[in-house]
């Protein structure tokens, strides 16, 4: 079959055709969850819709001998992805291996300065000097130069699929990943490992949040803020347990927190809260 897309796994978890069924699936998910995600980025959106989805197929061949996909896109009407489609998925593919391998550069080298607790910048510029590269670090200058918008907002949306991969590269059951168009290819090896987990820091500022403090669970101090639709995972001491049993799943809370943010998420959007203080609808109405 022709391929668009070839991802090549090597490892004691697929020898001699016999695979393992849990990193079976765990490649074929995630892979399939990045490709619809940098798709997505591609398009100009944030995820992709059921319909475009159902618009996208993938047809994907098993090699055996290690482990080797080879994917090709499948479009149901070509008119929606414009000039995307018009080669059968060939720039589509290039596109897509050229955005994962820059954002997982990105996310190295912001490792390196996340590893160090420096504070650094991303910072988008129209041009690189020749042979500079899509990502450049300037460790004096303490930023990440990227010449594409698209290549943080690929690192961001494909965090954790990718970091679902990252972290089975152990050398040995998996030893490395390789995903490649018909121009572009890169390898994920264990070194890649350090831009996975969480760097989290609490922000030393308070924000009110107006939401419900729900899945509580009041000895270990933990649960989550219902907050605009949106959940956050929360902390607290045990000095104000009292307060929030007093409050626990009633709407329009006023919380004061701390936001906690993931440096390794590339953004500084809060992640999870501290909370400080609570506030009861009735009592905002009195004062």
């Amino acid at each position: 079959m022709n391929r668009d897309i070839r991802v090549y796994t090597k490892g004691n978890a697929f020898q001699e055709g016999v695979y393992d069924l849990r990193s079976l699936e765990l490649i074929i998910n995630s892979y399939r969850s990045i490709l619809d995600r940098l798709i997505a980025v591609q398009l100009g959106r944030r995820q992709l819709t059921s319909t475009i989805k159902n618009q996208i197929d993938y047809q994907v061949q098993v090699n055996s001998g290690s482990l080797e996909l080879l994917i090709d896109f499948v479009f149901q009407h070509k008119e929606i992805f414009a000039v995307l489609a018009a080669d059968g998925g060939y720039q589509l593919s290039e596109i897509i291996v050229k955005l994962l391998r820059d954002a997982i550069h990105l996310r190295i080298e912001a490792a390196k300065f996340i590893e160090k607790g420096i504070k650094f910048d991303i910072k988008i510029v129209n041009s690189f000097n020749v042979g500079g590269g899509n990502v450049n670090t300037n460790l004096e200058e303490r930023e990440i130069q990227i010449i594409d918008p698209r290549i943080l907002w690929a690192a961001q949306v494909t965090k954790y699929p990718a970091d679902r991969l990252i972290t089975r590269i152990d050398g040995d059951y998996i030893q490395y990943i390789e995903i490649g168009s018909q121009g572009e290819e890169f390898r994920v090896t264990p070194e890649d490992r350090k831009i996975v987990g969480n760097k989290q820091e609490k922000l030393p500022t308070t924000l009110k949040v107006i939401g419900r403090l729900d899945m509580i669970a009041f000895t270990s101090h933990r649960g989550v803020i219902i907050s605009d639709r949106e959940k956050f995972p929360v902390t607290w001491n045990e000095d104000i347990r009292s307060k929030l049993q007093k409050v626990a799943d009633i709407e329009g809370v006023i919380f004061t927190v701390e936001p906690i943010i993931d440096r390794k998420k590339l953004h500084d959007n809060a992640i999870a809260f501290h909370v400080l203080d609570c506030l009861g609808p009735q009592q905002e109405m009195i004062i």
